[in-house]
């Protein structure tokens, strides 16, 4: 059910609400990607009702679809349902800037002073806390995804798939056509096909001629308000706005030796959100090579620091990135590398939401993303286990994790309190 079925229709969000939501997803998104998805979930699906659970699967299946990080995509995706470009910059840049700023602080510090000890013990308090949140996100997202025994069957082989290593992106693709396929054999006939084959369900023919059953008109989409013209011609300078690192680079020249080690930083990175897929984690063997053997910016010691910074600070591991740049041109390189990485899946996510748009009621669309809304259960269910058998060290971290995770379940607490108090708990003991 979508937010503005059985209730009120929602007010249009405000660019100032997408950024304070995204901004504490990325202070608090502790976890990866599959971490940062369930405070995403509790953040603009449980508590604001922004999207559905629907959409949001739309936006992990897209996410997994392109290449480079797989956070950014889902955060720009929700921007662009609530506000179009405009929402998807102001998503996408307050989810990155806490994590960016936190991770050249400690580059700051790392190379001044070669070690961040207190960051270790603290984030060690924090990492079970996230083993809680994942394993709530999971009991929260499956009640709502897996309604039937098709959605039990692909959710438990997407599980298995992960456990077994299959990588992320054919699990999601092919439980979609999993779902696809069983959804066109056993039809329940909530979508019933006409003689040219589109779909024709009472509720799904009244959203797309925007009215509801009184006949009123209905917003279909949070962005919907938007003047027609300001969204058809947005997307040019939504785009330009995207894209400050040529800029960047031209002020770098001015500097004698900077030119080149700023096409250099720009040119490695815009080649891993290009051509990398899998996330971040994906990124590092790449990474490895071309900073650490050929362009030795860094050691290799220096190399896994950052990759262990990357992993226990909020935000995408991806942000590593900004620890390599800042080595390399210090905070101008931190920005350039983080931009290089999450620039180019962005630019084709905008692309291919256009291309959803113009499919998202097709039959064979909708059963793709009954396969996939399972699938993310699966995907989450194992990325606790995994995170878990890491971060659950000791007895207190054994104590610590269930505890967040009943704390969730029966009070809702919020997640940030949580983390706080898993910190505090890293640094005591």
């Amino acid at each position: 059910m979508s937010a503005t079925e059985g209730g009120a229709i929602p007010k249009r969000v405000s660019l100032r609400d997408i950024a304070r939501v995204f901004a504490k997803v990325g202070t608090i998104g502790f976890g990866g990607g599959v971490g940062m998805l369930a405070i995403i979930r509790q953040e603009v699906v449980e508590r604001r009702r922004w999207i559905d659970d629907a959409q949001l699967s739309v936006a992990v299946a897209m996410g997994q679809m392109l290449p480079g990080p797989f956070v950014p995509n889902y955060a720009e995706y929700i921007g662009y349902e609530l506000r179009g470009m405009r929402g998807m910059v102001t998503a996408v840049v307050a989810l990155l800037a806490p994590c960016f700023l936190l991770m050249c602080g400690l580059s700051y510090l790392y190379f001044r002073f070669g070690s961040v000890p207190l960051v270790t013990r603290l984030f060690s308090g924090v990492q079970p806390v996230v083993v809680g949140i994942l394993a709530w996100a999971t009991w929260s997202i499956g009640k709502a995804n897996i309604t039937n025994w098709r959605a039990v069957a692909i959710g438990v082989i997407a599980a298995t798939a992960l456990f077994l290593k299959v990588d992320v992106l054919l699990v999601v693709v092919g439980c979609g056509v999993l779902g696809m396929l069983l959804a066109r054999k056993w039809s329940s006939g909530q979508v019933v096909k006409g003689s040219s084959g589109e779909p024709k369900a009472e509720g799904r023919r009244q959203k797309e001629e925007g009215r509801s059953e009184e006949g009123k008109p209905e917003r279909t989409e949070a962005r919907s308000q938007e003047p027609k013209a300001k969204r058809q011609n947005g997307g040019l300078p939504g785009l330009l706005s995207l894209s400050p690192l040529l800029p960047l680079l031209v002020v770098a020249g001015a500097v004698p030796g900077v030119w080149q080690k700023a096409g250099e930083l720009a040119l490695v990175f815009l080649k891993v959100g290009t051509v990398i897929f899998g996330g971040g984690f994906a990124a590092i063997p790449f990474l490895q090579h071309e900073v650490v053997d050929v362009h030795r910016w860094l050691s290799m010691r220096e190399f896994i620091d950052g990759v262990a910074l990357g992993q226990i600070t909020p935000g995408p591991v991806a942000i590593t990135a900004a620890f390599i740049g800042y080595k390399v041109l210090g905070f101008w390189g931190a920005l350039i590398a983080a931009l290089g990485t999450f620039l180019p899946s962005s630019l084709m996510l905008w692309g291919l939401i256009h291309v959803y748009r113009r499919v998202q009621y097709n039959g064979a669309v909708q059963g793709f993303l009954s396969g996939v809304m399972p699938a993310v259960t699966g995907m989450i269910l194992t990325a606790t286990v995994f995170v878990g058998k890491t971060a659950i060290a000791g007895p207190v971290q054994a104590v610590v994790a269930p505890l967040a995770f009943c704390l969730l379940l029966r009070y809702r607490i919020e997640p940030v309190w949580l983390i706080l108090g898993g910190a505090l708990v890293g640094v005591a003991v």
